[in-house]
C-alpha cells in the first residue's frame, strides 16, 4: 500500500494587531500598537488504525462461519511500536431499575391515594455473560517502526454454540472485533468493528406435533344461577412456523345456549425473558404483539360452532435460548368476546406455546394419537 505524506506548509505571515488606549498628561489619545507573528503549527502526527472484512459478509456471520479480514495501520511519522493486537468478543448484558414500594412512607393523603412515594428507593438489577473472546498478536514489535502503511491478515472462526445479536430495551448481546496498536508510555490506538451474529432454527429439528388447548368457564352466577358450561378450545396443526406462514388456528366453542360472540381476537406475541444476577437472582419478562387479526362476531347455535382464524407470522427473530440471561419465545393467543349475561367477565382467553424458525418443516403426516392436548381452566 502506497502512503502518501501531506505537504508542509510554509509559516504563516499573516499580522494580527492589537489596539491598546493609552492617555497622557494633555489628554491626548495615543495609540500603542504592538506586533504579533502567528506562525502555523507543525502537522500533526496522524496513527490510523482501521478493520476492513474480506469476502461477502456485510458484517453479518452464522455460528462456524470464519470472520476474515485486514488491520491497516498507518503512520505519518516513524514511532516506537510495542505490538498490534486484534481481539474478538461476544457479550451479553442485562440492566433494569425497579421501585421498592417496600421502604419509605406515605407523606399525606395524595400520595396515599396514587400510590406516590418520594421516599420509594429503587433497586437496580444487572447480570453479564461473556460467549467469545479470543485474543491474537498480529505483530510482535517492541521497536521503531517506519512512516508507512501496514496490512496484518486475520482469520477468526466462530463457535457453534453462540447466542445471535440481540438488542432490547433492557439487554443486548453484541460481538466486535478490536484491533489495537501499543506504544511503550504513551495511549493506544483502537479501531472497534461491531459485527452481528444469526442463527438458523430448522423446524425439522424440533419436536413439533399439533397441539390442541382447552378452557372452560361455568355460565351464571353459581351457585344461584348455574347454567352449564361454555368450552372453548383452539387447535393447531403444528406449533412451529416460520415468518410469512399463516398460522392456522381451529377454534371450536361448545355451550347449551344459543350465546353471540361479539368478535374473535388472535394475536401473536413475542416474550423476551431478561434474566439479572447482581444483586441477586431476577427476571423481567417483555411481552409485545407483533400480529394482530380481529374476526366480526357470530352467533353461537346450541351446540356449538367451529371456526378458523389464520394469522401471518411477520418478519422476526427466531426463538432463541442458548443465552441464559436473554431468552425469546412466542405465544398464540385467541379471546373471545361473549355479549351475554350469563358471564361476569365475558372474555374467554386461550394461550398456545408457538416456535418460530427460519426453516420450514417439510410435510408430515401425524397420528391424532399423537397429538398434545392442553387444558386449562
Amino acid at each position: 500500500m502506497s502512503l502518501q505524506h501531506p505537504q508542509r506548509q510554509s509559516p504563516s505571515t499573516n499580522r494580527h494587531h492589537v489596539c491598546k488606549l493609552g492617555r497622557d498628561v494633555a489628554a491626548e489619545r495615543k495609540f500603542k500598537i504592538s506586533t504579533v507573528q502567528i506562525v502555523s503549527a507543525t502537522p500533526r502526527m496522524t496513527i490510523k488504525v482501521e478493520i476492513v472484512l474480506t469476502g461477502d459478509s456485510d458484517g453479518v456471520f452464522y455460528p462456524g462461519q470464519e470472520v476474515k479480514g485486514e488491520v491497516i495501520v498507518i503512520l505519518t511519522k516513524t514511532i516506537r511500536v510495542s505490538r498490534i493486537k486484534l481481539s474478538v468478543c461476544g457479550v451479553g448484558k442485562t440492566e433494569w431499575s425497579e421501585v421498592d414500594s417496600e421502604s419509605g412512607r406515605y407523606l399525606n393523603l395524595e400520595q396515599f391515594l396514587f400510590q406516590v412515594n418520594d421516599a420509594a428507593s429503587s433497586t437496580i438489577y444487572s447480570g453479564k455473560e461473556r460467549y467469545l473472546y479470543s485474543e491474537l498478536i498480529l505483530a510482535q514489535i517492541n521497536d521503531f517502526v517506519p512512516a508507512g502503511g501496514y496490512t496484518y491478515g486475520f482469520a477468526c472462526p466462530l463457535p457453534e454454540t453462540i447466542p445471535a445479536s440481540f438488542e432490547g430495551t433492557d439487554g443486548h448481546i453484541r460481538y466486535s472485533l478490536t484491533a489495537t496498536l501499543e506504544r511503550p508510555w504513551k495511549p493506544s490506538k483502537s479501531h472497534n468493528y461491531p459485527f452481528q451474529v444469526l442463527r438458523h432454527l430448522d423446524l425439522n429439528e424440533e419436536l413439533l406435533l399439533p397441539i390442541k388447548a382447552t378452557h372452560s368457564k361455568a355460565l351464571g352466577c353459581w351457585p344461584c344461577l348455574p347454567s352449564g358450561n361454555l368450552t372453548m378450545s383452539v387447535q393447531l396443526i403444528s406449533n412451529g412456523f416460520v415468518p410469512g406462514q399463516l398460522i392456522p388456528a381451529l377454534i371450536q366453542v361448545d355451550s347449551r345456549r344459543n350465546i353471540k360472540i361479539r368478535k374473535i381476537t388472535t394475536v401473536l406475541i413475542r416474550k423476551t425473558t431478561y434474566s439479572a444476577r447482581s444483586p441477586k437472582p431476577r427476571q423481567r419478562v417483555e411481552s409485545v404483539v407483533i400480529g394482530k387479526h380481529v374476526s366480526p362476531g357470530i352467533t353461537l347455535p346450541e351446540g356449538g360452532v367451529l371456526a378458523e382464524d389464520n394469522l401471518q407470522v411477520p418478519l422476526v427473530p427466531p426463538t432463541s435460548c442458548y443465552a441464559k440471561l436473554l431468552q425469546t419465545s412466542y405465544e398464540l393467543k385467541v379471546a373471545l368476546e361473549i355479549d351475554t349475561f350469563f358471564l361476569q367477565d365475558p372474555h374467554s382467553v386461550i394461550t398456545v406455546p408457538v416456535v418460530i424458525g427460519t426453516i420450514g418443516e417439510r410435510e408430515l403426516e401425524v397420528s391424532e394419537e399423537e397429538s398434545v392436548h392442553l387444558w386449562s381452566r
